[in-house]
C-alpha cells in the first residue's frame, strides 16, 4: 500500500518543443515490496517519475541500464512508461533523509532528462 510521505522530486525534460520542468514539492508516494523500495511522484498533469531501489541498496553511484534489476528511474507520460537509460543515479541512503539522489539520462522514448533530484524524508518518529 502506498503512503504519501514528505519529500520532493524534480527534473527537466528536454523535448522537441523545448524544456519542460517537472516539480512535485508537496510529498511523494512511497511503498515497499519484498525486494524493492518504490518512490513515485505525479505532477497531476499526466507526467510522473518512479524511482525503484533494491531493498539492500547502499549509497553510491549507479549506471542506469535497460531491463536490469533496480535501481531504475522511469519517466511516465500519459500511459507510456520509459526507463532512463543510459543514465546515472547518485544516491545517498540514510542520514538526514531516508533516500536522497540525483539522476539524469535519456528515456527509452528518446527524451533527455536532466537535473533530476529527489528526497524522501525519514518517517516521522523513526
Amino acid at each position: 500500500m502506498s503512503a504519501n510521505r514528505s519529500g520532493y522530486l524534480s527534473a527537466d525534460v528536454i523535448t522537441t518543443g523545448g524544456s519542460m520542468q517537472f516539480r512535485v514539492t508537496d510529498g511523494v508516494d512511497f511503498y515497499q515490496r519484498s525486494d524493492i523500495h518504490c518512490i513515485e511522484a505525479d505532477n497531476g498533469q499526466g507526467t510522473a517519475f518512479y524511482v525503484y531501489l533494491p531493498m539492500d541498496i547502499q549509497s553510491g553511484s549507479y549506471s542506469l541500464r535497460l531491463n536490469e534489476a533496480a535501481p531504475m528511474v522511469i519517466h511516465v507520460i500519459g500511459n507510456s512508461e520509459a526507463e532512463l537509460y543510459p543514465g546515472t543515479l547518485e544516491l545517498t541512503v540514510g542520514g538526514d533523509a531516508q533516500f536522497a539522489g540525483r539522476f539524469s539520462g535519456t528515456d527509452t522514448n528518446g527524451l533527455q532528462v536532466t537535473n533530476g533530484s529527489f528526497r524522501l524524508e525519514n518517517e516521522a518518529g523513526a
